[in-house]
């Protein structure tokens, strides 16, 4: 999935098409708090506060009933979803982290494959490493980009990740702002729904979106972060059928 495709998704989301009786009146997706990576779970009730390393009662997840349901149980029945019942999209919120198809150029504006080849910090694709900065390494022996770029979107090389004015409009990324930081740390959070909002950078030249299970009102579908690229086990990825 594209970042730009995310988005649209997001909007449709927040919109009386999704979870918006009206334009003043919307309903966040439900987090998916189930923590085995199960999809289509929803937490038991809303959380009220983030994550700081620890299970709280403003911020449970696990896996038992009293704390998620999956997407058919009748207490459960479009919480997670994007149009508030069961024909929606879900784990758009929670879950895993989600990779998306939303990269940062190297800094002579080339393709990046991620943050270097040390731990294989990068996705595979070949392209330029970004650390160190400057560098002129690049991987040459994995995948290569798709040949039409309607199937990856390109952001500008910036050196920090909290460059929010670097959008593709669209995207559902610098157009929430403005931005703070929550519960007194410096996860940064943008001002709708307070999900979290990170930017690719050179440390972390690869957008993923959605947020985790344990990040509590952190998660949703419009939060975004970045990653180095690498394979992780606590980061999915999507599938879009373009027509």
């Amino acid at each position: 999935m594209k970042n730009t495709e995310w988005g649209a998704a997001a909007y449709l989301t927040h919109s009386i098409y999704g979870r918006c009786s009206s334009l003043t009146n919307c309903e966040e997706v439900r987090i998916n708090n189930n923590d085995a990576y199960l999809t289509g779970y929803s937490a038991v009730n809303a959380p009220t506060c983030g994550w700081i390393g620890q299970n709280r009662d403003c911020n449970k997840y696990g896996t038992d009933a009293e704390t998620t349901q999956p997407w058919d149980d009748t207490t459960a029945l479009g919480l997670a979803s994007t149009t508030g019942n069961v024909t929606g999209i879900y784990d758009m919120s929670g879950g895993a982290w989600e990779y998306v198809m939303g990269v940062m150029v190297s800094k002579d504006g080339k393709l990046v494959s991620g943050l270097e080849s040390a731990n294989n910090y990068n996705s595979n694709f070949n392209g330029m490493f970004t650390y160190p900065v400057g560098t002129q390494e690049a991987l040459t022996t994995g995948v290569n980009y798709p040949d039409n770029d309607k199937y990856y979107d390109l952001y500008d090389y910036r050196e920090n990740d909290e460059t929010f004015s670097n959008i593709i409009l669209g995207d559902a990324t610098g157009e929430m702002g403005s931005f703070g930081t929550i519960e007194n740390r410096t996860r940064k959070i943008g001002t709708w729904y307070s999900d979290e909002a990170w930017f690719v950078w050179y440390s972390k030249p690869w957008f993923d979106r959605g947020g985790s299970f344990h990040i509590g009102i952190g998660s949703g579908v419009f939060t975004f972060g970045a990653e180095q690229g690498h394979v992780n086990d606590t980061v999915s990825f999507r599938v879009v059928l373009s027509l």
